[in-house]
């Protein structure tokens, strides 16, 4: 039992409100072992996915915008986004790599607990913050929780003169609590053999162009896609599993590898997120090499 399994357990009589940004194919394999994980102690929980709430709402999508403006602009004033259960009693937010100055995360945890009391717990994470003030979220001294999911996390967060009343601990990637058996209905079989080259082109990609030229010389029958980004959830599980070999910098395209037993290379993203994933649960199946270095 990983240390995220412990906190779950401690806390399996607590109705909890589920928060996750949204995102893409990732994102969704961290929300499917988070949800097995609740569903496996029998935890009662309501899920909210704004990214789905404001594809369907205009208005909380335009608040959304405006609440990251503000936040970039270091205000604490925003919008209300999402209205929780009367009887929630522990807000959780799903693990990922959004809780950084990076992305946006900082916005959306900032305006819930401005407007929700309950305890908090943030899933396994990459924290960076640079800009972000982010011990002044933690003044009310409610019980909050920030679990990372890589050492380097633990010790940013071990160096921002934390309140008290915030525990923080190190726990695996909650993707990696998936199976094959949990992403058999994903997958469609072909004998194409390719190699699947999935690199990031936003801004967490610090691929060198060499690296790129020198993985496309390995390669005799290249598909170049950010799978993560395109098509549906069957198409994504589906374009590694018929792969022979990936070369990737996305995290979850090597972590899906992984539970696939597919022959991956991980390279590294612009902070220390893969490199710290790697290091802590994915050293037996990938292969790593920083996207600047010498591959």
């Amino acid at each position: 039992m990983d240390s995220f399994e412990e906190h779950l357990s401690e806390n399996k009589d607590k109705k909890m409100a589920v928060i996750t940004p949204g995102g893409n194919h990732g994102d969704t394999l961290i929300h499917m072992g988070l949800i097995k994980k609740l569903e496996e102690y029998n935890i009662n929980y309501t899920c909210f996915n704004l990214e789905h709430l404001y594809k369907k709402n205009p208005v909380l999508g335009a608040k959304y915008l405006i609440n990251i403006g503000l936040w970039k602009l270091g205000s604490d004033n925003g919008f209300r986004l999402l209205n929780l259960p009367e009887d929630t009693e522990r807000i959780l937010f799903e693990g990922g790599g959004y809780m950084n100055d990076i992305w946006y995360g900082p916005a959306l945890l900032r305006q819930v607990m401005k407007r929700n009391p309950q305890p908090v717990t943030v899933g396994p994470q990459s924290y960076l913050f640079t800009k972000t003030k982010f011990d002044q979220y933690f003044t009310d001294n409610r019980p909050v929780h920030l679990f990372c999911r890589e050492e380097y996390s633990y010790t940013h967060l071990s160096e921002k003169g934390l309140p008290d009343n915030i525990a923080y601990s190190v726990s695996p990637e909650l993707a990696l609590y998936l199976t094959v058996e949990d992403l058999t209905e994903y997958i469609s079989e072909n004998n194409c053999g390719y190699e699947l080259v999935a690199f990031r082109s936003d801004k967490e990609s610090a691929l060198n162009p060499v690296a790129n030229s020198r993985v496309m010389g390995l390669c005799k029958n290249p598909v170049v896609s950010d799978v993560s980004m395109v098509g549906t959830m069957k198409d994504f599980v589906s374009s590694v599993y018929n792969a022979t070999q990936i070369y990737t910098d996305r995290l979850h395209v090597a972590i899906l590898s992984k539970i696939l037993g597919k022959k991956v290379v991980l390279f590294g993203n612009k902070y220390h997120k893969n490199k710290g994933v790697w290091e802590l649960s994915l050293k037996d199946h990938v292969e790593y090499v920083e996207s600047n270095g010498g591959f």
